[in-house]
């Protein structure tokens, strides 16, 4: 006698509630999964309706000034308080198991186990790929609501014109979205009108000690500090935590240019920016910084080099409602023998200073 349909509901939910440890391989599609690894491990949590809103200044009422005895003051304000407006991005996956599968393993627990073990991984899987695929690529249209706020999206490197960034400086304006169209308006504000709300982007030539130079001052620029007697909580240091990516072949340049800097990998107080070298992790630092290879940027317009504040290039997760797992659910009329499990989540990064934000290195070509 077979399952009954309720004992194989039973059984799934008590599997999946405690799995044994098991040996299963996968051939992943990525070298890195560096974006699920970074929403599961360094994401805020937060709540909030249909949307994440955040109050941002980009200037003062200009009231101060020298004066001298007796000199009359001049009294103004200025309402310059913008909305950064944060669509929640929701994702999905799910894994399904037939009855009849289920009836085949059924004098056979490991058999059985593996059964349910390998469609779980296989939909954690799909979701790992989801994000790194997504995270590098701008949305479709200024209009899309679904796809997150990427890399490309905020760290942009075309000019308010939308011409190519030719210089070294707070340029980045204008969206270059993947259904074809622009526009500089990013997260609710606008950067054409805004110049406060562009990015950092330099133009390098190739991985040589002038690229460094740019580096160098790109560090330099996007680690503006706020008045030491500016009290706000609001606007308090936030300690820097940086990543930073680039295509496999621009990581093994870096790696060759360290090569020729210090044959011994070794970080001394005369090392090259403080501290560039490569690791026993086969990773290449600059400024104690990884410089993570994807090879999702290999084919990348331009050959970005993406360097991000964690501080304030923030992944975040939504609270409660972040790999959320339902229980095993019967499809009933219409597949009254397959049985499935979902798992969902909402999840976005949000950029509240497009300034320290990070920066983007890029090619002309």
């Amino acid at each position: 006698m077979g399952y009954r349909p309720e004992d194989i509901e039973d059984l799934l939910a008590t599997t999946l509630a405690d799995l044994p440890k098991q040996e299963l391989q996968y051939v992943l599609d990525h070298d890195e999964y560096f974006w699920s690894s970074l929403f599961d491990q360094d994401s805020v949590v937060i709540d909030g309706g249909t949307s994440i809103q955040r109050k941002v200044v980009f200037d003062t009422a200009g009231t101060a000034k020298y004066s001298g005895v007796f000199d009359t003051d001049e009294y103004k304000t200025k309402d310059v308080i913008q909305t950064i407006d944060v669509h929640w991005a929701k994702l999905t996956a799910n894994a399904s198991w037939d009855e009849w599968e289920i009836v085949n393993q059924q004098n056979s627990t490991k058999g059985y186990i593996n059964l349910v073990q390998t469609r779980k991984d296989q939909m954690y899987i799909d979701l790992a790929d989801l994000m790194e695929e997504t995270m590098i690529v701008a949305p479709v249209s200024i209009t899309d609501k679904t796809t997150p706020f990427t890399l490309p999206y905020y760290l942009r490197v075309l000019d308010s014109d939308g011409s190519l960034n030719t210089g070294s400086d707070f340029n980045g304006s204008t969206v270059t979205f993947t259904g074809g169209g622009t526009s500089t308006v990013c997260a609710g504000i606008d950067s054409a009108v805004e110049a406060k709300w562009r990015n950092w982007c330099g133009v390098y030539t190739g991985v040589n000690n002038a690229l460094l130079k740019i580096m160098r001052k790109a560090l330099i620029k996007t680690n503006m500090k706020y008045p030491i007697f500016l009290k706000s909580p609001l606007i308090k240091e936030r300690a820097l935590k940086y990543r930073a990516v680039a295509g496999t072949d621009t990581i093994l340049d870096l790696m060759e240019l360290v090569d020729n800097k210090d044959d011994n990998h070794v970080s001394t107080s005369k090392e090259v920016m403080g501290g560039m070298l490569v690791n026993d992790g086969n990773l290449v630092r600059v400024n104690k910084i990884p410089v993570i290879p994807l090879d999702t940027l290999d084919s990348a317009t331009y050959s970005p080099i993406y360097f991000m504040d964690m501080a304030w290039f923030k992944p975040i997760v939504h609270d409660g409602y972040w790999m959320k797992t339902t229980p095993p659910q019967n499809h009933k009329p219409l597949q009254h023998t397959v049985y499935s499990i979902n798992v969902d989540g909402a999840h976005q990064i949000l950029v509240e200073n497009m300034k320290r934000c990070g920066f983007v290195l890029h090619k002309s070509s």
